[in-house]
């Protein structure tokens, strides 16, 4: 009798222990998701923007044409990259295939068509023309994968309007753009012709963080 009374408060012992148990790995599984869920939703808006904005005042150096009647040369300059939007021809179907100034690099070098506004500035000023410092195009360009979907590289083809002016005058057309782009779409090579210009072509460094 008294064997079988302590069979019995073993087997119930074991059984609280063995709830118990349950219980403990239940609440830490329900912590760890929880913990892992708010991570992903806690994104902070501020730091995310401000982090991109200060990235996209990094310029892009180049060389601009500098000639007058008689001679011709080319000055050191400085560009910005801006794409107020873009739209991806490969966006995955559960995402937007729209993006505003920010942009996901592989939406854009997998395949995109975007608006660029790029606005430009000559530190040194020009020596054989009397074109003021600041100049900017704005138009729309396309970017085709090459190779690995555009990850390792890219080009693009764009036309759009540029903008140059003198104490005098304002000289004002079309601009043709051609870019080559590696690492990501975040670098590149590229070159414009300014139909009618003073500084009639430019060519250098395109580089953009995301």
């Amino acid at each position: 009798m008294y064997y079988c009374i302590y069979m019995k408060c073993k087997v119930l012992k074991n059984r609280k222990i063995n709830i118990a148990l349950m219980l403990f790995l239940l609440c830490s599984s329900l912590l760890v998701t929880s913990g892992t869920q708010a991570q992903l939703k806690d994104e902070n808006p501020l730091i995310k923007w401000t982090s991109w904005a200060l990235l996209q005042a990094i310029p892009s150096p180049g060389f601009y044409e500098d000639r007058n009647e008689k001679e011709s040369s080319v000055r050191f300059g400085l560009s910005w990259q801006v794409i107020p939007v873009s739209f991806s021809f490969n966006a995955n179907k559960y995402v937007s295939k729209f993006s505003f100034l920010h942009i996901k690099p592989n939406k854009r070098f997998s395949g995109s068509a975007e608006a660029f506004f790029e606005p430009a500035i000559i530190p040194g000023g020009f020596k054989r023309n009397d074109l003021e410092k600041f100049s900017y195009k704005s138009g729309l360009r396309m970017v085709i994968p090459i190779s690995h979907r555009g990850e390792y590289l890219s080009f693009s083809l764009g036309a759009g309007y540029y903008m140059q002016s003198s104490p005098t005058k304002k000289y004002e057309g079309v601009t043709y753009e051609a870019g080559l782009y590696s690492f990501f779409g975040m670098m590149g090579l590229k070159f414009n012709y300014n139909q009618n210009a003073q500084s009639r072509y430019n060519f250098g460094l395109y580089i953009k963080y995301y």
